[in-house]
């Protein structure tokens, strides 16, 4: 099982690190890639306060006109587009990527009070969604023939709740977690909201979560919080709502990211404020969770499988 963790570099962390079983090393030396995703033979990675896409360890393209470091990075293959969503310039932006020659298409600035913290792209439905924590609203938006974007719905939360993080299930549901109120806000296929459910039974200062993922059967949903430090395991019923199953401590501080293996048989937490990932052995039909160990990686704050 192997997989690298991005960090931020503000102590003793280097850059991406490889953990390969028991063994960690750099992968890669980068200032603060605290977000990153591997598609087509390419890292796309935020660093030095902007983005930068390397393709084996070559850098062939980075953009670093921005005034604030992206919190997120995300490609999309189908469309050869790479997005950003900047957090404290409340901003998203797009790129037409094409290795060397990859070139910017649009910077959508937000009003004021905008945090843009998460920016993904659903194939199915071909749409654009960005959660928004400031404005509280997630964004939605197609593309016209020059890639420019389209304003679709916008998706309107609870005042003050922060939508940071959301993924969406293969019928079109979406569920977005909200840092601030530590809930799932659900919406259906058609983009109307159905219910939101508490993702702890604590209630008090210092708790805010973090990230969310679905697993491909689309029966389980897992979320994070920091504060208290625990994962949330949900099963996905059948009409798209959700149960609580179970509440597991994340063996760190400040569970900032976590990510399912590739097999879905473990999943993996990046504990920013301990240094270290914690290890749990899933159960792929229940989606229950078991402690294996922890491992020493310093500062991390995003987590992704390789094979």
């Amino acid at each position: 099982m192997k997989y690298l963790v991005g960090t931020y570099t503000k102590n003793t962390s280097e850059g991406i690190y490889l953990v390969d079983e028991e063994k960690v090393s750099l992968h890669m030396r980068l200032f603060n890639p605290t977000y990153f995703t591997i598609e087509d033979g390419h890292l796309f990675t935020i660093a030095r306060g902007g983005i930068e896409v390397y393709q084996n360890d070559t850098l062939v393209y980075e953009d670093h006109s921005e005034t604030s470091a992206p919190s997120h990075i995300f490609y999309e293959p189908s469309l050869e587009m790479i997005f950003t969503a900047n957090y404290h310039a409340g901003q998203i932006s797009t790129y037409k990527f094409d290795g060397t020659l990859t070139k910017k298409i649009q910077t959508y600035i937000y009003p004021t009070g905008s945090h843009a913290h998460q920016v993904v792209y659903d194939v199915n439905s071909q749409t654009l969604f960005v959660c928004d924590l400031g404005l509280d609203t997630i964004f939605t938006y197609t593309f016209d023939k020059d890639l420019k974007l389209v304003p679709k719905k916008d998706l309107t939360l609870h005042k003050g709740v922060g939508p940071r993080h959301l993924v969406i299930s293969e019928k079109g549901f979406v569920y977005c977690l909200t840092e601030y109120s530590r809930e799932v806000y659900v919406f259906n296929e058609k983009l109307e909201f159905t219910k939101k459910y508490k993702t702890l039974d604590k209630n008090f200062n210092g708790i805010t979560s973090a990230a969310i993922r679905l697993t491909t059967n689309q029966k389980h949903l897992y979320v994070s919080n920091r504060g208290f430090d625990a994962i949330t395991h949900f099963e996905v019923l059948d009409d798209g709502g959700l149960k609580l199953k179970k509440i597991y401590n994340s063996h760190g501080k400040h569970p900032r990211d976590f990510n399912l293996s590739l097999d879905e048989s473990h999943l993996v937490v990046g504990n920013l404020q301990s240094n270290n990932v914690a290890i749990f052995e899933r159960n792929t039909e229940t989606g229950a969770l078991k402690f294996l160990k922890t491992i020493n990686v310093p500062e991390p704050t995003s987590i992704f499988f390789i094979p």
